[in-house]
């Protein structure tokens, strides 16, 4: 497998829109070298992770055709990680589409669909995935598992267990066990530590590479909905020792913002087992 990171940032990219923090100065100074844009990714170059509002600069910097892609994994439905404004551009007058290569067809939760179906693109097809059910797509194993992500202080229809206690989401938000001919990756955005539900799923499944929400970076922060970089590290461990990784697993911290983001060289200093990711990034596996 080929995973090429297209955007890694979180909801408001760095340099952040309208900021003028440290981080933000810091990066704008590097030019294109320190611009992370809004998540997303893509896989062997067919099976798109998340499709979010810096998609069409993404397109162009790494010289894709979306119109070939013909599948979207969406792991929920805040808009850094859908944007329908850029979906809805598969219709009509948009987009002059050979016949062949017209549907696409997003997958997700029911929030997801919700937002899909209100479109009028006539070439988007949805379809509702279900958390621990497997499906074939593309060719590959498909698993939503539990994201500990979309928490609400009043509460949720979708409860998870988390750190010994049930929180209730907004969304049945996912993360991605995505698996083909004995290769294995858990892709991990937008979540806070694993539930134990994941941990009791991919016991002794080993994985070939885990991709980590890193969004709090060095911070230290109370709330519920993301990782840190301290974080990231007990992940890996409780990992290993759950059988579903080993000194050969590759890790990568990734979806960052600018709140907690010092440097792609103090990230590296801070996780010494973690590739730290960057717009264009494509690691085999």
């Amino acid at each position: 497998m080929k995973l090429l990171y297209l955007g890694t940032a979180a909801a408001e990219g760095i340099p952040a829109l309208f900021c003028e923090c440290e981080s933000c100065k810091s990066a704008r100074s590097l030019g294109v070298k320190g611009v992370h844009t809004r998540s997303g990714a893509l896989l062997d170059g067919v099976l798109k992770l998340d499709f979010g509002p810096d998609s069409y600069k993404q397109m162009l910097d790494n010289g894709l055709n979306f119109a070939k892609i013909h599948s979207v994994l969406i792991t929920h439905s805040h808009e850094d990680h859908l944007d329908v404004d850029e979906l809805n551009l598969r219709r009509g007058t948009f987009a002059h589409i050979l016949t062949t290569e017209k549907l696409m067809t997003v997958y997700g939760n029911q929030s997801v669909g919700d937002k899909i179906k209100r479109l009028e693109c006539e070439y988007l097809h949805f379809v509702s995935l279900k958390t621990f059910e497997t499906v074939e797509i593309e060719g590959y194993s498909v698993t939503p598992l539990e994201g500990v992500h979309c928490v609400s202080r009043e509460g949720g229809s979708f409860p998870v267990l988390y750190e010994d206690k049930t929180v209730f989401r907004s969304e049945d938000a996912f993360i991605y066990l995505i698996e083909k001919q004995g290769k294995r990756l858990l892709y991990a955005h937008d979540t806070d530590k694993l539930s134990k539900a994941d941990m009791d799923y991919l016991r002794f499944k080993r994985l070939d590479l885990v991709s980590l929400d890193c969004t709090n970076g060095v911070l230290d922060v109370s709330w519920i909905g993301h990782m840190g970089a301290l974080d990231d590290e007990e992940i890996r461990r409780r990992l290993i020792e759950n059988g579903s990784a080993d000194e050969n697993t590759l890790f990568v911290a990734n979806h960052f913002s600018h709140n907690g983001y010092p440097s792609r060289e103090a990230l590296e200093k801070l996780l010494p087992n973690f590739i730290v990711a960057h717009d264009g990034l494509e690691i085999e596996f």
